[in-house]
């Protein structure tokens, strides 16, 4: 050994007494009551707010019923609508149905068969080619077409909403 051998074990031992005397991780681990922090004082609950006195009971005053109101009366459409005449009254019709002014081709199918059954009924026949007699109508003849005889009540019909009763 050295010649501070026999000093060393009682240095050592003298230095862990010290170490000996504060908690460790496994202190803490094994004995948490005994180093436990001390919990912090919970703040005391204010005092409760007195309750407000109820307000005496007073008597309940009904109104009476309000009556429904007279129905107003629906002016009818034709008397609303001045009388349109016949060219401003297919340029209301192809701006409610712009797919009058279309070609055959860029119709959808179901345009193209109402367009057909309308042919069949005016021919009183199959259309042999639906496609070459809707390319070559104008205009007006397309809507008397699609919307009858009467194309001056195509728009009302139209803006009326009454669907079923078209041809």
């Amino acid at each position: 050994m050295h010649r501070n051998g026999p000093l060393l074990p009682l240095f050592l031992l003298l230095a862990g007494c010290e170490a000996m005397n504060q908690p460790t991780v496994l202190d803490r681990l094994f004995e948490p009551e005994r180093y436990a922090r001390p919990a912090a004082p919970v703040p005391a609950l204010p005092p409760p707010v007195p309750a407000l006195p109820a307000p005496p009971a007073a008597p309940v005053v009904a109104m009476d019923p309000i009556p429904d109101p007279e129905p107003a009366m629906a002016a009818p459409a034709a008397a609303t609508a001045p009388a349109l005449d016949e060219a401003a009254r297919l340029r209301l019709t192809l701006r409610r149905n712009p797919w009058l002014s279309r070609f055959w081709s860029e119709l959808t199918a179901a345009q193209q068969l109402r367009v057909e059954r309308a042919l069949r009924r005016a021919a009183g026949a199959p259309a042999e080619e639906p496609a070459g007699t809707w390319d070559a109508m104008g205009l007006s003849d397309r809507a008397g077409l699609v919307f009858g005889d009467r194309p001056e009540e195509a728009p009302e019909r139209q803006a009326a909403g009454n669907w079923a009763s078209w041809p």
